[in-house]
């Protein structure tokens, strides 16, 4: 039984100048309007505390939709669920395949073919070989981009790479799916398949954690909503009552 359950959850995050050995002034955090108002100093090191003792319990069958002001901590919280990053303190128990369509989350190798990338993430995420051929069929049909597979990517316009990216990404089956806001591709014609896609896709996954600003995606896709703000939950209910609460923030 796939699962998430995170108790007391702290996220810090540190930040370095880019010659580590210059200090940053510390700046005030505690009149900024989204972020998270608490930063610290650590040997010289500016440290943002990202989430704040965050406590979380989830089944099969949970569709949340995270929701908050830019940098409340909704992505934060996507990449440690993922195991991106660590917790500080607290504890967390995800048991079940994850997976995070971020932007960017399916890197393309430029030198490689489509085909070849194909096989390369059938590699890495090790897709079952006796469905293989299946899977290509579907992304080659998907993508609509033909011949172009048999060509490196680095000669695809920024259109044809998400593409294949795209259809890479929603050809997983995960038991835990964590979406960051924007996961359509491509132009018009192609948002419209993107759209059935993307349903299929979620449809498959036990659990759905989905970041998002759109009242319409998180009707449709979610049973429940989880507010944040400057790393803290603050609210945790319905989807209509999560957004009615967090219109009420301001």
């Amino acid at each position: 039984m796939a699962h998430v359950r995170l108790k007391n959850v702290n996220v810090s995050i540190p930040i370095y100048d880019s010659h580590a050995l210059r200090l940053i002034r510390l700046p005030s955090f505690s009149n900024a309007g989204v972020g998270s108002d608490s930063a610290s100093r650590t040997n010289g090191i500016i440290v943002i505390h990202a989430l704040k003792n965050l406590s979380l319990d989830l089944g099969e069958g949970d569709r949340i939709c995270l929701i908050g002001h830019n940098g409340a901590g909704k992505t934060t919280l996507l990449r440690l669920v993922a195991g991106i990053y660590p917790a500080s303190t607290g504890s967390v128990d995800v048991k079940g395949s994850a997976f995070t369509l971020l932007s960017g989350s399916i890197a393309l190798n430029a030198d490689a073919t489509g085909y070849e990338n194909i096989r390369l993430i059938a590699n890495l995420y090790n897709w079952p070989s006796d469905k293989y051929q299946d899977l290509v069929r579907d992304i080659e049909e998907f993508t609509e981009l033909g011949v172009y597979l048999s060509l490196p990517t680095r000669i695809y316009s920024a259109g044809m790479q998400a593409r294949l990216s795209f259809a890479l990404a929603t050809a997983q089956n995960p038991d835990i799916l964590l979406i960051d806001e924007g996961i359509g591709a491509g132009d018009a014609h192609f948002q419209e398949k993107a759209h059935e896609r993307v349903n299929q896709f979620v449809s498959r996954a036990r659990i759905l954690l989905l970041a998002s600003h759109s009242k319409d995606l998180c009707r449709l896709m979610c049973t429940k909503a989880l507010v944040l703000s400057k790393g803290e939950g603050v609210f945790f209910g319905g989807v209509e009552e999560g957004f009615a609460f967090y219109e009420q923030m301001g």
